[in-house]
Formats: structure tokens, C-alpha cells, sequence
């Protein structure tokens, strides 16, 4: 879209315009801009008669309250929501829907009149109101049009929904104003945008939209430092970040106590804020004590504070609204030079602590709630530092200062998720309240509209940086047509789009019933079997012979429910069924354990199910429910030698207990005995076999111990002529190639000498 600038640059934008210092005779000239939708509803098409609408490549204009009813011939926009809801439930809205409904050819608005005006409406319903058999006055309407009876109240407040919701959707963040012709000050082709919830923010609860832009007025600060004990320093962290606005940032320390007349109060080495105790403020020379002490007045600050959390960081600050502008001097201003804005921060404090993983993202806390609890000593740090930065933010909210500066704040910001605030920013836990209760109960609490990023006190002013500036768009009237088509083309396709979720959304199925919510009982039932379950698979005895022991009426009552193991209908408590949630979360192959007996041989507890046959008589018969039809049985859900090894010394030393050697339904399916006889039978032969092992690696040490060793190869003659000659190209002259021939001889004995010894002293070895 192309955008024209004007031919002379008002003076008032010559620098960025800020939204609590606009122009008085700037505010008074500008108006909301509508567009044609808003100022002539009537002249909408319908939704089902706008072509198909171009690529949207602008945002939808600001509008106020709510918008008009397209289906409505006739009707203008809504001052709030109230009203536009008031409207659909009347039977001038419901008549129109029906009309639309049955697709009746309604005349055009600039031809004729509608089939039913409001006052023969009216005149229906005083009529209906004295007829008993009329139970419904829309019915009566619907027989006047000749058409069906049709109940539509439900597909009214579907509608109504659905624009409501386009109307929160397609709304702009941002307010555009011009200025009128007729007004003092006019500027041509010039658009000013101000941030919707800034607006709401800054006027009062009960003001109109037309008065929003007067209550951005607020009187200017123009004193020097060190007047009223301010030093008028700048906030570390924040230097690059008004230089968009052409502003400064300053530290507004000792300015708020003075303007507010109240006592002193504690001052705390450890928080970042302001406070007028003589110690702490900048010391005064004798001329700026005087002139401090005939200065002005300030005019009433107007405060806003910001809030930001995230990442284990928090950050806050309470900033004022008022513009500080520095007095110049008379050469100053001769020489034309602009005066020194900045903006002052009363209060403002941040840190930090470690609780979120590095390239994780999320909160301990949140992973944790997952139900994967770890163990790592970097979890329990972060879990540690969630904990004290929740005792830092308590400290530092409910300490008196900051009380009162969020008290005194006409608004307070939020960046933080409903979760992690909950308890921590408001709804503290126990007899304290925070300061922000009050705040969110009165409506002066919401969210930052912008994104943002890691909390810190500079990020804090970029924010309010970027909510106060005033947004300026230099647009032709041609722009702005074509603005507001995008506009209605967008309402029209987001009418079309939800029509068509609508039917949609009754073509399906009826979504599945939720399940049943367990109780109390049913949950500290499953609680104990899943105790049980762990005892019996860790292998701790004495603790299940404790639990079996307090608990038998509870695998009593799970064997008489279970009715659906004909098997174990007979069978005795400690044999009852595990129950079938459980078998069935453990369903990942055929052989599922069905009671305690096969959990044990499964888990390989050879104690366990030495203590469940001998001690409890447990049944090794039963089968496994998850092999049926194939009868299997505890026996072959062992995993070791040891715990098959129970069951056949059992067999051998019990045979009248069951038919242990039986493999058909009613058997054991234990394969064979192992009587004593046979187990030191097995032990002598495996300590034979070790032996006779142990003795073939001694003979086997003792031949390589005999062998001789290698005698090793004889050296290579070396040529005395190499140094004589060599070849043009060839390898390199030897190293002693510079030697005599006695003293290379002389050499060669003695390698050949040590070669000797070392030979010897391996023959010894």
C-alpha cells in the first residue's frame, strides 16, 4: 500500500509524539476515524451476496464499543456489548435470521421497505401477550410468512457468539485519530495511532471514548536535580532504549516520598527503591538547599507499574507518566536547541534465580507435574531456586514501600503466564494478601499486548516505550478506501468461515462421554494394589507378609468381584485375580500375570514364591489369564534357574500338595523333581568340571613356561662402500658415513657385544 507524505511536516512531529504529552490544541482537533461500514451500516451487503474478498494487506480499523448488525437493515453500531447482545435477543434480530434462514429474496433496502417493519412487530408481540394458545410470538411470525414453525432461539445465540467473536478478532490494538477539516488544527493526510488498552488504562472506569484522548493529559515535571533531594541520574541498562523516543530514562529517587507528603520510610539496603531518608539521598550544596526549599510544587504523579516474570527472572518498576523536561537556559534556547526529554522511574527492582534447564524452556515445577519426577541434583537446585523466588517476590511485594507505589498506580502491566502467577503474584497461599488482589478485583490489571522478551528493567522501558509512543501513518484518501474494503471483506469471510464450522460441527458425531471420575475409595484401592505390586516385584518380604496380613479383606472382596475367571472361583484369597485395570495397563504381551504367585515367578522373587507356596499354600495350578485358551501356569512365567528350581524341590518334597507333573488344565506343568540327592549330584559334577578345567590351564602355563625362546634373526650385512658412492637421485648418505673405517669397525664390535649379553641374560631368565 502505498503511502504519501505530506508537503509540510507539522512542528508537533518534528519528534516522536508521547502519548501523556500530546498538543491541548492537537487533542481537541482530532476524532476517531470510522469507516464506511461503521458510519452507514445499512449499506453492507450480506454475507452470502460479498464476492470472494482479495488478500488482506492491512490491519481492520479501530472501532469503539461493538460492531453493527449486517444482518439488520437499518442498524448502527453499539456503544458496548451489552446492548449489541440486547439487540440479538430481539424479535426484530430473530426475524431477520429466520428471513435469512429460509433464503427468502428480501427487496432491496434503497427500493422498498423490509416485509415487516419494527412497529408492526411491536404491535404482535402487545397482541400475543393477552393469546394463552400463542405460547411463542415468533411462531406467530413464521405462520404471517407462511413458512414452517421453527424454533431458532439456539442458532440466535450462535450468531450472536460468532460475532461477538469476529468482533474481538478482526478488532485492531490500535486506535487511528485524524483531524477534521473544520477543527483549528488540521493536518492533511496524517493518521495518529494509540494502543487500545492504553486508552482504557489511562481513563477512568466510567469515561466514554470521546473523552479517552483528554484524559492522556498530564502536566509536565521541570525541575533540575537536586531539587526535592532527586540526583537525577540514569538508570543503568536502559540507555538504548529510549532512543527511539529522543528520551531519556531517569532514576526518581527521593521525588515520590516529597510529592506525597508521607513520613519516611524504612529504608532497605537490599531492595532497589526509592526512599527519602537523609542518608541515602545525594548531598546538597548550600545554594540547591535553598533553591529546593523555594521550588515549586511537583504537580500529581500519575504512576504505572510493570511486572514482568519468566525463566527464574523478575523484574518490576513503577514508572511516572508525567514528562520530565529539562529547563533551558536563554542561550539555549537563542541557539535553538531542543530540550532534554526523559522519563522517570520512581522505583524499580530485578533478579534471578535457576529454575529452568538450559535449552529446555519450562519451570521444574511444570515438569514435575508430568509425572516425571526427577532425581538429578540440577533438578532439586531448580526446584530450590523456584521455591526461594517465590519467597523473594513475597518479600518484596508485601514489603510497605511497594505497596503503596502498586497502590498509587493508576495501572499495573503483567508479563507472566496464569499459572506461574497464581500463588506467587496473586493468591497467596495462608493469611497474606498481595497487593495485586486488589488491582486485578478493580480491573486495573492485564497483560503487556506486546511480545516480549527476557525480564529486565531495560525490556521493562522498551515495553512502556513502545505503548506510549504515538503511532503516525501518513495515508491518502485512496489508501484509506481501500483499508476499509479489506476491512468489510474480512468480516464478510470470518461470517462465512464460521457458518461453515457451524454445519459442520452438527454434522458429527456426538463426542464420546467422558469417563467416570474416580472417588476416593476407588483411588486408595488401586493405590494399595500398585504397593502390593511393588513389594511382590522388588523382592521385600517382611513387608508383604505385613500388608497381607492388615489387608486380606481386600484381596477377599477383589476375588468374589472378579466373576469373569471361572478358574479361580474356587481358589482362596491369597490366589485372588490382580484386578483388570492393572492387567490390562501391563497388556504388552500374551503372558500377563493374573495373581501374586505368577507376579513373583514373573519378576524372579525365588523368596517370594518360596513364602507364597509354603507359607500361604498359594495354588500353582491356576492358569494365566492372558494365555487362554493354552493353560500356563506359574511355572513357565519363570525367568531363572533358581525360581523353577522351587517349584521341583517342592514336587519332590510335596507330591500330594497338586498334580504338579500334570501339563493339561488342572497341572502345575512342573516337568520333573529335584530331590537333595539330585542337587549334590549336580553340585560334585560342577565342581569336578571346574577342577579338571583348572588343571588343563596349570599344564597348559607350565609347556609355555618350557618353550625355548626365539632366537632372534640375525642382522643384516652392512656395506662399507656406502659411503663411496651414491646415485645421482638416490636414497641418503648413512649417518656414519663421515667415520673412518677403524672407528666404524670399533663400533661394530660393540653392537655385536651387547647383542651377546642381551642373549645370555634371556638364557638365564
Amino acid at each position: 500500500m502505498s503511502a504519501k507524505e505530506p508537503g509540510t511536516r507539522p512542528v508537533w512531529l518534528n519528534t516522536p509524539l508521547y502519548a501523556f504529552d500530546i498538543p491541548r490544541e492537537l487533542v481537541s482537533s482530532l476524532v476517531l476515524r470510522q469507516n464506511e461500514e461503521e458510519v452507514a451500516p445499512s449499506e453492507m451487503k450480506p454475507s452470502s451476496q460479498v464476492s470472494a474478498p482479495p488478500v488482506e494487506t492491512v490491519s481492520s480499523a479501530p472501532r469503539i464499543g461493538a460492531p453493527a448488525c449486517s444482518m439488520c437493515p437499518g442498524c448502527g453500531s453499539f456503544d458496548n456489548v451489552q446492548q449489541q447482545r440486547s439487540h440479538f435477543r430481539s424479535l426484530w434480530h430473530r426475524y431477520n435470521l429466520v428471513v435469512k434462514q429460509h433464503h427468502i429474496q428480501m427487496p432491496s433496502a434503497a427500493a422498498s421497505v423490509p416485509l415487516v417493519s419494527r412497529e408492526e412487530l411491536d404491535q404482535m408481540c402487545a397482541t400475543l401477550e393477552d393469546d394463552d394458545e400463542s405460547p411463542d410470538e415468533l411462531t406467530a411470525l413464521l405462520r404471517r410468512l407462511d413458512l414452517s414453525s421453527h424454533d431458532t432461539s439456539q442458532e440466535a445465540e450462535n450468531h450472536a457468539r460468532t460475532v461477538k467473536i469476529m468482533s474481538d478478532a478482526l478488532r485492531s490494538p490500535i486506535w487511528w485519530y485524524e483531524t477534521s477539516k473544520a477543527a483549528e488544527v488540521h493536518l492533511e493526510q496524517t493518521q495518529l495511532g494509540i494502543y487500545r488498552d492504553v486508552l482504557h488504562a489511562a481513563a477512568p472506569p466510567d469515561a466514554k471514548p470521546s473523552t479517552y484522548l483528554a484524559s492522556l493529559s498530564t502536566p509536565r515535571l521541570t525541575m533540575r536535580p537536586g531539587t526535592y533531594g532527586w540526583s537525577g541520574k540514569r538508570v543503568q541498562g536502559t540507555q538504548h532504549v529510549g532512543r527511539a523516543m529522543q528520551m531519556h530514562v531517569l532514576d526518581g529517587q527521593g521525588l515520590f516520598p516529597h510529592e506525597t507528603g508521607d513520613e519516611s520510610l524504612d529504608s532497605d539496603s537490599d531492595w532497589d527503591m526509592s526512599t527519602d531518608d537523609s542518608d541515602s539521598s545525594v548531598a546538597l550544596s548550600s545554594d540547591e538547599e535553598d533553591s529546593s526549599r523555594t521550588a515549586a510544587p511537583l504537580p500529581p504523579l500519575r504512576l504505572w507499574t510493570f511486572i514482568m516474570m519468566g525463566g527464574g527472572h523478575f523484574a518490576i518498576a513503577t514508572v511516572a507518566l508525567n514528562l520530565h523536561v529539562m529547563p533551558q537556559s536563554e542561550r539555549a534556547k537563542a541557539r535553538g536547541a531542543k530540550p532534554q526529554r526523559s522519563v522517570l522511574v520512581v522505583a524499580h527492582k530485578t533478579f534471578h534465580r535457576y529454575t529452568t534447564r538450559r535449552k529446555q524452556g519450562g519451570a521444574q515445577s511444570a515438569q514435575d507435574a508430568t509425572g516425571r519426577h526427577a532425581k538429578s541434583a540440577g533438578a532439586n537446585l531448580r526446584r530450590y531456586g523456584e521455591a526461594q523466588l517465590t519467597k523473594d517476590i513475597h518479600t518484596l511485594l508485601g514489603h510497605r514501600r511497594w505497596r503503596d507505589l502498586i497502590e498509587r498506580s493508576e495501572h499495573v502491566w503483567i508479563r507472566t503466564s496464569m499459572r506461574s502467577a497464581h500463588g506467587v503474584l496473586w493468591h497467596w497461599p495462608g493469611h497474606d494478601t498481595s497487593p495485586l488482589d486488589a488491582k486485578q478485583a478493580q480491573g486495573a490489571l492485564s497483560h503487556i499486548p506486546i511480545a516480549t522478551q527476557r525480564p529486565t528493567i531495560g525490556e521493562i522501558m522498551r515495553c512502556f516505550f513502545e505503548l506510549v509512543r504515538v503511532k503516525v501513518a501518513h495515508l491518502t484518501p485512496e489508501d484509506l478506501a481501500a483499508q476499509d474494503d479489506a476491512h468489510r471483506h474480512a468480516m464478510a469471510r470470518a461470517l462465512r468461515v464460521s457458518d461453515a464450522q457451524q454445519h459442520q460441527q452438527q454434522r458429527l458425531p456426538a463426542r464420546p462421554a467422558r469417563p467416570v471420575r474416580q472417588d476416593a475409595k476407588e483411588t486408595h484401592i488401586r493405590e494399595r494394589w500398585e504397593r502390593l505390586v511393588t513389594m511382590v516385584r522388588r523382592g521385600k518380604l517382611d513387608a508383604l507378609v505385613n500388608f497381607i496380613q492388615r489387608h486380606n479383606n481386600m484381596l477377599q472382596e477383589t476375588l468374589t468381584a472378579d466373576t469373569s475367571l471361572p478358574a479361580y472361583a474356587s481358589a482362596q484369597a491369597i490366589d485372588a485375580p490382580l484386578p483388570l485395570w492393572w492387567r490390562e495397563s501391563q497388556a504388552r504381551g500374551s503372558m500377563v500375570p493374573t495373581n501374586l504367585l505368577q507376579l513373583a515367578a514373573a519378576s524372579d522373587q525365588a523368596d517370594i514364591v518360596h513364602f507364597l507356596l509354603v507359607e500361604e499354600r498359594a495354588d500353582p495350578t491356576l492358569p494365566v489369564a492372558a494365555a487362554l485358551p493354552n493353560h500356563r501356569t506359574a511355572y513357565d512365567l519363570c525367568t531363572s534357574k533358581s525360581t523353577r528350581a522351587v517349584f521341583r524341590r517342592l514336587m519332590a518334597e510335596q507330591p500330594t500338595w497338586c498334580r504338579w507333573d500334570e501339563m493339561g488344565p488342572g497341572g502345575a506343568r512342573v516337568p520333573s523333581a529335584l530331590t537333595a540327592e539330585m542337587e549334590e549330584a549336580q553340585s560334585s559334577k560342577t565342581r569336578h568340571r571346574r577342577a579338571a578345567m583348572r588343571d588343563k590351564m596349570r599344564e597348559r602355563e607350565a609347556k609355555a613356561e618350557v618353550k625355548p625362546a626365539d632366537t632372534p634373526p640375525a642382522p643384516a650385512p652392512v656395506s662399507t662402500l656406502g659411503h663411496l658412492w651414491q646415485r645421482l637421485g638416490g636414497s641418503a648418505p648413512a649417518e656414519d658415513a663421515s667415520l673412518s673405517d677403524d672407528m666404524r669397525r670399533r663400533i661394530e664390535r660393540e653392537k655385536r657385544a651387547r647383542a651377546a649379553e642381551a642373549r645370555m641374560q634371556r638364557n638365564k631368565s
